[in-house]
């Protein structure tokens, strides 16, 4: 794997308007979501906005293993990991954003139902300008560290 395709992968990201999320269900099927990011720290971390009454966090409640895929044009960028439902008001605020979020939460960022839903990528599936790659976290992070990346 060569350093391009992770940086073109992570501006990617940080670009797309929308993604998909992978949940399994009550019933042990799988269910996606279209989802809005709110911010991303590269493809390590993702954070979107939803309700706390939504089937999403209905069903993270009860299996937190998520998979969310972000497709523009002809490429992919995969995320396997796991989710964090966050509630604390430091966290709603820090990503709360009036377009797109007010119109679904009535009472701004201290709206209660409000809540951010953070993804810890574990595992990384790419296809991107026509290149593929595949790999954990760690093995990416040992490579960083072998291949002096920043």
């Amino acid at each position: 794997m060569n350093e391009n395709i992770f940086e073109r992968s992570n501006q990617l990201i940080k670009t797309c308007k929308s993604a998909y999320l992978g949940v399994i269900d009550e019933n042990w099927f799988p269910s996606v979501s279209t989802v809005m990011p709110v911010s991303t720290n590269d493809i390590f971390e993702i954070f979107f906005a939803t309700g706390l009454g939504s089937n999403k966090v209905k069903r993270l409640r009860l299996n937190d293993r998520v998979s969310i895929c972000f497709h523009t044009g002809g490429n992919n960028i995969t995320l396997v990991g796991t989710a964090e439902i966050l509630t604390d008001q430091d966290t709603k605020s820090k990503y709360w954003q009036n377009v797109g979020l007010a119109e679904h939460f009535s009472l701004g960022e201290a709206d209660p139902n409000y809540c951010i839903i953070k993804i810890t990528t574990k595992r990384v599936s790419l296809w991107v300008d026509n290149e593929d790659a595949q790999f954990t976290i760690d093995e990416f992070m040992t490579i960083c560290k072998t291949q002096e990346w920043s």
